[in-house]
């Protein structure tokens, strides 16, 4: 069944002038709580690298433990020259619970830590007027686990978290044409097919702005470490290299925090 899914998608890249696209991963979310019943809010479009939509939220249990649940929905339509149409859509929702604590005389220092899973689900879908809608669609589960340090000031804040990201897709279901011409119209659909691959996702977030609202611009990598071919089958479009460059921006506001001078 490998061999099979790997030809399947070599095969819908041959026929169509698209790329292939069944995962993307969402914009990491920093949290930086400092205090019981602080409540941190993100959104975040997806510039490079990342799904287009992105909302997170956070919530502190007591001074050092915390929740977190993040949503991503990612939607394109491409016209290519041949009047075909590729139309992408994923979306994926996750939640976690971790460790954070301050330090500094100030308390403008933080180490945190979270872990946790998500779902998700994606379908690439083709139209055009020679074959019989070429379509590739999977289901995802998620486990993560995010350490992080960060400086938060009053106006600014720097965050480096390193995500570890397990992904297994299961139901993954495509057409396999038997041969690559672009007038066959001859296909089999296999279905349940899985994939496993994990990244790891370096990302730099800066905040500024006045009080609690900020502006919010996020750059980081994501780098296939184990079974990553897998990874490359699935969004082919990484082959080039650029898309694995993550690049997002928004807006976040946090509740209940206390304001602390730099």
């Amino acid at each position: 069944m490998k061999t099979v899914l790997q030809l399947l998608f070599f095969g819908m890249q041959l026929i169509l002038p698209v790329c292939v696209t069944l995962y993307k991963p969402n914009a990491i979310h920093s949290p930086l709580l400092k205090e019981k019943g602080e409540i941190n809010t993100s959104a975040v479009l997806g510039l490079s690298g990342t799904g287009l939509y992105n909302l997170q939220g956070a919530y502190a249990l007591s001074d050092h433990t915390g929740i977190l649940m993040d949503g991503m929905v990612h939607h394109r339509s491409i016209k290519s020259a041949d009047n075909s149409v590729e139309r992408l859509t994923l979306f994926s929702v996750e939640a976690g619970a971790g460790y954070f604590n301050t330090f500094g005389d100030k308390r403008t220092g933080i180490f945190q830590c979270y872990a946790g899973s998500g779902f998700g689900h994606s379908s690439d879908k083709i139209d055009n007027s020679y074959n019989t809608y070429p379509e590739a669609s999977a289901s995802a589960i998620n486990l993560f686990i995010q350490p992080g340090v960060a400086y938060s000031g009053k106006s600014s804040s720097v965050a480096f978290d390193l995500r570890a990201n397990y992904v297994y897709l299961y139901h993954v279901n495509a057409y396999l044409y038997d041969r690559f011409e672009f007038w066959n119209t001859e296909s089999r659909l296999y279905t349940d097919a899985t994939l496993y691959f994990m990244n790891l996702e370096p990302a730099v977030t800066l905040k500024a702005g006045r009080g609690k609202l900020k502006g919010f611009l996020q750059l980081g990598l994501t780098i296939p470490t184990l079974n990553a071919r897998s990874f490359f089958i699935i969004n082919t479009e990484t082959l080039l290299a650029v898309p694995l460059i993550k690049l997002s921006a928004g807006v976040s506001y946090t509740f209940g925090k206390k304001i602390i001078s730099d």
